[in-house]
């Protein structure tokens, strides 16, 4: 069990992580539009580690209860 102030900040760096992927996201879609693949790709995978980052955050606050 972990405290509800571990809780609440786990929570918001949670948050902060979904966040960041999205950016990622949007900058991956910007620089495909600009024919830019390569770019594109190195800005998607970097979304795909800020949401792994996010699931296992997520996950040890579900394990905690």
């Amino acid at each position: 069990m972990i405290s509800k102030t571990m809780e609440k900040e786990l929570n918001a760096q949670i948050n902060k992580e979904i966040y960041s992927s999205y950016l990622y996201f949007a900058m991956a879609a910007y620089l495909k539009s600009q024919n830019l693949d390569g770019a594109a790709h190195f800005m998607q995978e970097q979304a795909k580690e800020e949401i792994g980052h996010a699931m296992k955050m997520y996950g040890y606050v579900n394990e905690q209860g």
